[in-house]
Order: structure tokens, then sequence, then C-alpha cells
């Protein structure tokens, strides 16, 4: 990066973070599903209709998933298509699909939507992923609008707390009990003009421990995951700031969902991943990372 860029970016040490291994910007054997991983398992995806979550739910299907429920705003006619057209092409069951309209700012919407859920996996909920997000203006607070600054607190803090707080009783029913928050490498940068997307990003790590330490002795696994630089519909914001970043495809983050979700991942609860990093390399270091307790927010004296 220029002196400019590094500017931009403020001064953190987020790129080592990035770089603790080997980085891959597509899908990789170690990760790639091949109908098994989730088998008799069940999901819930916020944000799904498209971009991140559509292809989560996708590659769940193609990971063999029994149960998928699947959330947004807008209509999941055409997801719920290509998710039974997955399941044929990969020569597995069609899982239980759930279709959700869901606004994950309002208690009613989430609640509505958790009641539905329950009802419909018999009170069980293996995985919940909180991939709704929302990318207010990139502007100085002086000069932001505050109804958009606060939507994104809205969608990227209210969001993932309403969801936890009604979907956690019945993931704590089920054996895998785990919660994958979604936020960004930005939670460790200081970009101008970032303040409320970056900071909801760095919050949601914070609520990922939070989780994790109020939920320990009943065994709840809670992972924030950076998705990577995905060329989405929030991106093209940040095309004017980061140009040249936006290089990964949305099945990375994905994969890196279902190999998350196959088994528990106790060594990395309360931790902030990415979904760049080789996830084999990773493993290599689990003791490391234990007796360090990498990859939390803490002051460093």
């Amino acid at each position: 990066m220029t002196p400019e860029e590094l500017d931009r970016i403020g001064p953190t040490n987020a790129f080592e973070w990035a770089l603790f291994v080997s980085n891959h910007h597509d899908t990789y054997p170690c990760i790639t599903p091949t109908g098994t991983e989730l088998a008799g398992k069940s999901i819930f995806i916020t944000g799904a209709s498209k971009g991140i979550g559509r292809a989560i739910a996708m590659r769940c299907v193609k990971a063999g998933i029994s149960k998928i429920a699947i959330g947004a705003r807008s209509s999941l006619d055409e997801v719920v298509k290509e998710l039974k057209a997955e399941a044929t092409k990969s020569n597995l069951p069609e899982p239980q699909i759930l279709t959700l309209e869901v606004d994950v700012t309002s208690k009613e919407s989430v609640e509505a939507a958790a009641e539905a859920v329950n009802a419909s996996f018999a009170g069980k909920l293996d995985i919940l992923v909180n991939n709704a997000g929302y990318l207010p203006d990139m502007t100085r607070i002086v000069e932001s609008d505050p109804d958009d600054w606060l939507r994104g607190w809205d969608v990227n803090i209210k969001g993932p707390y309403l969801c936890c707080h009604f979907f956690l009783p019945m993931i704590l029913k089920s054996e895998t009990k785990t919660i994958i928050n979604m936020t960004s490498i930005g939670a460790h940068l200081l970009t101008h003009g970032g303040s409320a997307y970056q900071n909801a990003r760095f919050a949601i790590c914070r609520i990922t421990e939070t989780l994790a330490r109020e939920h320990k002795k009943e065994g709840l696994i809670v992972l924030a995951l950076h998705p990577g630089a995905i060329r989405t519909d929030m991106a093209e914001k940040l095309q004017d700031i980061f140009p040249d970043i936006f290089v990964d495809v949305p099945e990375l983050p994905a994969d890196t969902i279902v190999w998350l979700g196959k088994e528990r991942r106790e060594w990395l609860n309360a931790r902030m991943i990415s979904a760049n990093w080789d996830m084999e390399e990773l493993e290599m270091k689990k003791d490391e990372i234990i007796e360090r307790d990498l990859f939390k927010f803490r002051i460093t004296l």
C-alpha cells in the first residue's frame, strides 16, 4: 500500500492479523463441501436473499444440510428454487427449507422468525449465522446523516443482538451450539469516514466474546468471521476508497462456515477469524492460538 492508503485506513496491526497464515481468495479442497459435512444439522441464515447470505445457503445444501431456514426482507422465492436445484445437482436429499420475511432490526419480526423456526425444527437449531449487514455512507461524523449512521448500528448490532436473544434457547438445545457473527477486517481499522460501519464491526467482536463467556458452562461456541473482500452491493460504496481489494468469491466464506459448522471448534471460541485463512494451516497453530489467547481485542501495555 502507498503511504496515502495506509494513512487513510489508520494505524493498526490488521494486516499482520490478516496474514497470520496463508490466504485464499477462492474455495479450496480442505473446506469444499462433499455432501456430508452438515448432514443431520440445521441452520438459520439472515440476509439470505443475495450476496454472501445466498452463497452460504447454497453451500450448506451442497454440504448436505438437513434443515435450512433463510431470512431476508426481500423475496426468497428464487433462492428456494436454487437450493432445490443444488440438492438435485449434488444428488443429495432435498433439505427442509423454511423461508422467513424478517427485518432483523425489529424485535417483533425476529421474535416471530424464532417462533417459526422453533415450531418447524422441533425446538433445536445447530447453527445461527448473523449475516445481514448494512454499510452507511463513508463520511466523517460531523458530516454524516444521523439516520443513516444509526441504521448501521441497528442492522449490524441490534440485528445480531435480537437474533441471539431469541434464537439462543434453540441453539443451546443442539449438539453443535454454534453462532457465527459476520464482522470485517474493518473492525480493526480506522478508515476515514468508517465510524459507523467499522465501530459496529468492532462491537460485534466484543459481543461475540461476551456471549461465549456468558454461556461457557453450557458449551456455546461463538465466532466473529471476516468474510473476505467480496464485491457485494455493500461493497459498491467502497469502490472509490478501496478500488482493487474486492477479489474474493462468496463461496469462500460460505465454505468456511460449512467447515466451522461441521464440528465443534472450541479452540476458536470467542475469536475474530478470517475466511481468507487456510484452515489446515490454522489448525496446525491451534496450541499457539490457545496458549496466547489470540484474535481477541485487548489493550497492549
